[in-house]
């Protein structure tokens, strides 16, 4: 061995101290660079010891080649100290320039003794014949090696271990290959090289499970001596971590009347140290205080003196995307007389714009802002960059009769690519003009009564909507053809007024299918598909007021400052705030849930309405009472003398109707079900003087009764199985389970009880006398019994109420006595009383997560909703809701049902269904949109200087 190593050292070295190469790899970059550098491995590292450096040099370009500006000059020099060229034959090789360059230095220089081959891929075959490589078949070789070679050469092939990938000496196919190539290289027998690198690497294996097994000595004595020390101090640490969240728990209870938002902000990290059921609360409290949250990001200005003029005060700007991330902000008393930007969710300035125009309109998502600028022109930016886009300019921008007014309307389509504004000629005409934001071009222009006049774009942009109060009429532009559609009267609008522009403006909301027009006294909402007026109201003095374009609640700046808060009928709903001068311009995202706030003073104020934690849901303005519900949230009904409506509350979307109703039946008697596909819905109702109980399907799309029906008692729940195919109910004394196709039925268990499935349609729940029984839908046919829980003695005083998680893996049960109870399902023995409180109470739901309980209860003063802990049984908060006290009437219960997400609905004697936001995670969302900065560092220290604990709100 010795010798052989002395050999290759002297070897190494050539005249002049230039150290030689054993060999040169000529192969494709482009396809085998990974088997080439496998191949470089093998070969310096095959038979060497893993303790010794490497005695093989192997050149390949991409890693041994120094950077040059003549790199075929380096490669000659390279090729020329090397002793073998190893060519990796492939059809990429095969058809490389390179490669053939360096053959045929090689073959020029050197001699195909010296000439070693191994094939990657393709094809090589050999012609005795003409004693050369029959080149009709072979794909893998350089045309240039034709004629080189007198008889068949040796060559490896290494195209199986490529495909399979397998390029380690460990794999002996690879490691004969390489042993192979090695063996001239080396001048040893292939046989004496595997050999030798067989025992190194059985050496190295030895080697390696004696010091594995010392070091599992080690680490078993040393888990033994510090396990109990390593168990202490996570002990410990959780307890820390413990104490941090509950003492920040309960300074966000202290912030709860006198700062909501930090409130919020304590919350949030007592949640993020860690989950108990003090930070929940601390949530549920923080969620219920802070829905009209104010954040001040611009103050109002020492003195207006001199800034303000008797025929025109000093305005300040204010726009909001729809989807409420970015606010826009331009005032006469900021220094740098520029446009600021802000983003909504962390209320933080994030550019200024070198706009000298005033902000009129941002697309939905905030990305492009459209400006107007002195005389008569729109600029776009983009928001992102802060470049200027387009200028557009109306055509009259000098000797106008109207300066003052401006572009009296502007609207920019949700996706930023139209825009459309209305104007004055010198000639005292209007007209309105839309542009392409693409280019600037114009693309229609249609002469008005008035400049102004509403406008309005359609939720993709394809659709713009003119309303001409003085005229009376609506007229509806397609973006996509440019083309005018037919007038449309309104019959009985108010025209337009000599007032401020401000006050005697037209506001398109709804995807421009509503308008509110109004002076400044009176507004009034219409409904511009029935060309009807659908509210009206006086208002006291106001400054400026606007609508949230998709919801259609409104809000109003008053000259005394206060912004208040008005609903889809223009009723007065609350108080977001006060400022400290009349608001100059107020804007409002899409869906009511953040409103900007600007004040003749500069102030600039963003609110957080109360919306997402409880938002009524219209459904066409119809009442509702206890019952309209389904347990599962998915549908109300809406009954009349001789009919029946189905709603989906989840967006607000009539299901369809059918020509029956049942006014009469008890509640207990009547049950509804709605299929997966919203098709059908199945009811449950006692019909004729005998009260005869019936249940039916019947088909939305038609209003039609199906064929297949059950004749029974009046069950206490129906309801469709995923796949539509089968509906469970009781009836006749037994739950069964009826398929609709062939209309037989399956008996699940004998008796009958209180009926509950889980969100998901695949856990069944039964309460009865005896206790709780739990059943499993398999999917197909059939449902399996999996638990039986047994109540205990107080848990059965009365009737009782059920519901079951989204997963099925809980059910709470609520008593008479406003007992509740949590049942573990999945082994029917868990079981937690919650406590009592001191009303009546009536349904209960849990969050999607499974978490949290919501019960509603009611008293002779007020309703609302109770958040329980589902884990530990804690009263988190309770949530009163509206009407206010004293006005509930009597017999009216509270319904409370799980939403389609993160959210129940609420159905109290106010007859209104409400959606709150509710879950651990939902709230986290929420308030983190209202507060995302970070605990200042003097707070952080204090509560939780030694612990890790990231930014909530990341």
């Amino acid at each position: 061995m010795s010798d052989a190593v002395e050999q290759v050292e002297a070897r190494a070295a050539l005249s002049g101290g230039v150290k030689q190469r054993d060999a040169f790899i000529s192969y494709s970059q482009s396809k085998n660079a990974p088997l080439a550098k496998a191949l470089q491995r093998g070969l310096e590292r095959l038979a060497v010891s893993r303790f010794r450096p490497m005695r093989m040099s192997v050149f390949r370009d991409v890693i041994s080649l120094p950077a040059s500006h003549d790199l075929w000059q380096s490669i000659q020099r390279e090729l020329a100290r090397s002793r073998y060229l190893i060519l990796l034959a492939s059809p990429e090789a095969a058809s490389s320039p390179w490669v053939a360059k360096e053959v045929d230095y090689w073959l020029r220089e050197r001699d195909t003794e010296h000439l070693l081959i191994a094939v990657a891929s393709g094809e090589i075959a050999w012609d005795d014949e003409a004693d050369d490589f029959d080149w009709r078949k072979t794909t893998s070789l350089p045309p240039n090696l034709g004629g080189h070679f007198t008889s068949a050469p040796l060559w490896v092939d290494l195209r199986e271990i490529d495909e399979r990938g397998h390029r380690s000496l460990r794999y002996p196919p690879f490691r004969a290959a390489v042993a192979t190539l090695a063996s001239p290289l080396h001048g040893r027998p292939k046989e004496e090289l595997e050999h030798d690198d067989f025992r190194q690497l059985r050496f190295v294996k030895r080697l390696s499970w004696s010091g594995v097994a010392l070091l599992v000595t080690l680490l078993l004595l040393a888990v033994y001596g510090f396990f109990d020390a390593s168990r202490q101090r996570d002990e410990a640490l959780a307890q820390a971590r413990i104490s941090a969240s509950q003492a920040l728990a309960a300074r966000s209870g202290q912030l709860l009347e006198t700062s909501p938002n930090q409130a919020a902000q304590y919350a949030l990290y007592a949640q993020e140290t860690r989950s108990t059921p003090e930070s929940r609360r601390a949530l549920a409290q923080a969620v219920a205080a802070a829905p009209y949250a104010k954040r001040r990001l611009r103050a109002d200005a020492d003195s207006v003196t001199g800034k303000e003029g008797a025929s025109r005060p000093a305005f300040t700007d204010v726009v909001l995307s729809a989807d409420g991330t970015t606010a826009a902000y331009r005032s006469a008393f900021d220094q740098t007389r520029r446009v600021r930007l802000y983003d909504v969710r962390s209320a933080r300035q994030s550019r200024v714009l070198r706009a000298e125009g005033t902000p009129r309109a941002l697309s939905r998502d905030g990305r492009v802002l459209a400006t107007e600028v002195y005389l008569n022109r729109v600029q776009l930016w983009d928001t992102r960059t802060g470049k200027l886009l387009r200028t557009m300019a109306t055509g009259h921008t000098e000797n106008l009769p109207h300066v003052g007014h401006g572009l009296s309307a502007l609207a920019l389509s949700p996706d930023g690519r139209w825009v459309a504004a209305s104007h004055y000629t010198p000639e005292g005409k209007a007209f309105v003009v839309v542009w392409s934001a693409s280019d600037g071009h114009e693309i229609t222009r249609l002469q008005v009564s008035d400049g102004r006049v509403g406008l309005g774009f359609s939720a993709e942009g394809s659709r713009m909507t003119l309303v001409d109060r003085d005229r009376e009429e609506v007229r509806e532009f397609l973006t996509d053809s440019a083309r005018w559609k037919a007038v449309r009267s309104l019959p009985g609008m108010p025209g337009s007024t000599a007032e401020a522009l401000k006050h005697s403006e037209v506001l398109l909301f709804d995807g421009a299918r509503k308008v509110l027009t109004r002076t400044s006294k009176r507004a009034e909402v219409w409904d511009l598909e029935q060309r009807r007026r659908i509210a009206a109201r006086s208002l006291g003095p106001y400054e400026d007021m606007t609508v949230a374009e998709d919801k259609g609640t409104f809000v109003v700046g008053g000259q005394d400052g206060t912004v208040q808060l008005y609903d889809a009928t223009l009723r007065p709903r609350t108080t977001l705030g006060r400022l400290v001068r009349p608001a100059s311009t107020i804007a409002m995202s899409a869906d009511g849930t953040q409103v900007a706030v600007a004040s003749y003073g500069g102030e600039f104020n963003l609110f957080t309405t109360g919306t997402r934690r409880g938002q009524q849901v219209p459904l066409d303005n119809k009442e509702f009472t206890y019952g309209d519900l389904t347990p599962d949230g998915r549908m109300a009904m809406h009954r009349t003398e001789d009919r029946t409506e189905f709603w989906d509350p989840g967006t607000g979307r009539r299901l369809g109707g059918i020509p029956y109703a049942n006014l009469s039946v008890d509640l207990d008697d009547t049950a509804y079900t709605l299929s997966g596909d919203k098709r059908y819905v199945g009811m449950q109702s006692l019909e004729g003087v005998e009260d005869k109980g019936r249940f039916d399907i019947w088909d939305l799309r038609t209003g039609k009764r199906t064929d297949c029906g059950v004749d029974g008692d009046g069950a206490s729940g129906v309801f469709f199985l995923p796949g539509d195919r089968y509906v469970v109910g009781d009836w006749n004394g037994a739950v069964q389970v009826l398929d609709t196709r062939t209309c037989t039925r399956r008996t699940v268990t004998k008796g009958f009880g209180n009926l509950a499935l889980s969100g998901d349609r695949r856990t069944l729940v039964l309460l009865t006398d005896d206790g709780v029984d739990t059943w499993r839908w398999d999917g197909e046919h059939t449902f399996k019994h999996v638990a039986h829980t047994t109540l205990p003695t107080e848990g059965k005083a009365g009737p009782m109420t059920m519901s079951v998680d989204h997963e099925g893996e809980q059910a709470a049960l609520s008593g008479a006595e406003s007992h509740v109870y949590v049942v573990r399902l999945d082994s029917g023995r868990r079981v937690r009383a919650t406590g009592t409180m001191p009303h009546d109470t009536d349904d209960v739901a849990f969050s999607r997560d499974g978490s949290l309980l919501f019960q509603g209860f009611m008293n002779e003063n007020t309703q609302g909703v109770r958040v329980l802990d589902a884990g530990s049984g804690d009263q988190l908060d309770v949530w009163t809701t509206d009407p206010p006290a004293g006005s509930v009437q009597p017999d009216e219960d509270m319904q409370v049902v799980p939403g389609s997400g993160n959210d129940i609905l609420t159905l109290g004697p106010d007859h209104e269904i409400v959606r709150r936001t509710v879950g651990v995670e939902a709230w986290h969302d929420l308030l983190c949109g209202l507060v995302s900065q970070p605990l200042p560092a003097r707070e952080r220290d204090r509560y939780l200087n030694g612990l890790e604990v990231g930014a909530p709100c990341r």
